[in-house]
């Protein structure tokens, strides 16, 4: 009897651990939802499919079943199954599927701290012959400032199904110019973020199965080449903020101001744009047959050309991380500022032909541009039963090589 009863003990306690693992899921979506990028897309009467879609949000959905998780979206799916250590990577559109299993990706990242060296050796050359050919970066006459700032306005709402209350993060970089006095742009990123103080218990499903994840990853892995790989890119970070002037000083503070956003984000409204003095408005664009406008001209000011390059440059980033081709929108984005130059109270005279060596004054009109808003939400919360099909691979798709095994063949 005793026997009996060690047995069934013996057998709950094989078991338990699997049964307080409750099914959940949510869903996590990007959208862009404003801003002169939409305004100008829908000005080009030639635009592809695609480019159409641009507005579409673009959502995926992560879901939890014992040891096994499923990140699903609509062009692919990524499984991660504990009890068989394999992540399978899954491309809807190629049809295609790849295995990798966690023995393989010990042996990889045993690898990649050489990797990485390389790379940022031959990122280091890279930017060497960059500044022998083009000389200095950064202008001397140039000066920037960087602030980042974190404020909560005291306001609290129920959001997507959660207590959340309102923090707002503001990064700016303002560029002025000793050569045009009047110039004066200030680039901004602006975030408005609603958090919940205690973490919905689906999102805690899934922070549970990470958690036997990587303690699953990282059984008898060496953490010393990780810790050094890790302080390395710290430094090469710290030398690429200190090439520009307070960077450096801006970059502390930002830490500081990043830490005071506590809780779990629920719902994030991201505004990109800026605004400034001396930057003169470009040629029109011919949106109507598809091409882009010229570069538009900065009035002579560096400090204008700094902040239109920044704008295209991180707006683009941005769009390319939502999956949009950065080199359709290039020459859109060059002209946003122009494009809302304010227009003056009466239409002025036609001026008189100006001799070939007279420049052109800068617009000293201010100027306000927001490029991009974006929005990023969780919601969706279930605790339904994850169908079983979630975690197969569709018949008929054809094995590849995964993601990273091609990445660490290049």
């Amino acid at each position: 009897m005793q026997s009996r009863i060690k047995k069934l003990l013996t057998l709950a306690m094989l078991v338990s651990p699997m049964l307080c693992y409750a099914d959940a899921s949510y869903e996590k979506s990007t959208q862009i939802t404003g801003g002169q990028l939409v305004d100008m897309l829908k000005s080009y009467a030639m635009i592809s499919k695609q480019m159409k879609s641009l507005t579409d949000p673009k959502s995926e959905i992560t879901m939890v079943h014992g040891n096994q998780k499923a990140v699903v979206s609509r062009d692919s799916t990524e499984i991660t199954d504990l009890d068989k250590q394999v992540i399978i990577r899954i491309d809807n559109t190629k049809k295609t599927y790849s295995v990798m299993t966690f023995a393989d990706m010990r042996k990889m990242m045993a690898e990649m701290p050489q990797k990485m060296a390389q790379m940022q050796q031959q990122m280091k050359d890279a930017q060497a012959r960059a500044a022998q050919q083009s000389g200095p970066a950064i202008p001397p006459n140039l000066q920037f400032n960087f602030t980042t700032s974190v404020t909560e306005p005291g306001i609290s709402k129920v959001v997507n199904g959660q207590n959340a209350t309102q923090k707002i993060l503001t990064m700016k970089m303002t560029v002025t110019d000793s050569n045009n006095p009047e110039t004066n742009v200030a680039y901004n990123l602006t975030t408005e973020i609603w958090t919940t103080p205690d973490m919905p218990p689906e999102m805690k499903e899934v922070q549970d199965f990470d958690m036997r994840f990587a303690k699953a990853l990282m059984a008898g892995v060496d953490l010393a080449a990780f810790k050094n790989m890790a302080a390395n890119s710290k430094a090469a970070m710290a030398q690429m903020f200190g090439g520009k002037p307070g960077a450096a000083e801006a970059f502390a503070q930002m830490q500081k101001e990043l830490a005071k956003i506590t809780g779990t984000r629920i719902l994030e409204i991201q505004r990109m744009g800026g605004t400034g003095t001396g930057i003169a408005a470009p040629p029109p664009s011919t949106g109507a047959s598809g091409s882009s406008a010229p570069p538009p001209s900065n009035g002579g000011s560096a400090a204008g050309q700094v902040a239109t390059d920044t704008a295209k440059n991180t707006a683009v980033g941005e769009s390319s991380r939502l999956g949009i081709p950065g080199s359709a929108l290039g020459g859109a984005l060059m002209s946003a500022w122009g494009r809302h130059k304010a227009k003056p109270a009466a239409p002025a005279p036609a001026p008189a032909p100006a001799a070939a060596t007279s420049p052109a004054p800068a617009a000293q009109t201010p100027v306000d541009v927001t490029l991009m808003e974006m929005t990023t939400q969780t919601n969706n919360f279930s605790r339904e039963a994850i169908p079983s099909s979630v975690f197969e691979i569709p018949s008929g798709f054809k094995q590849v090589p995964s993601p990273m095994e091609q990445m660490m063949a290049r």
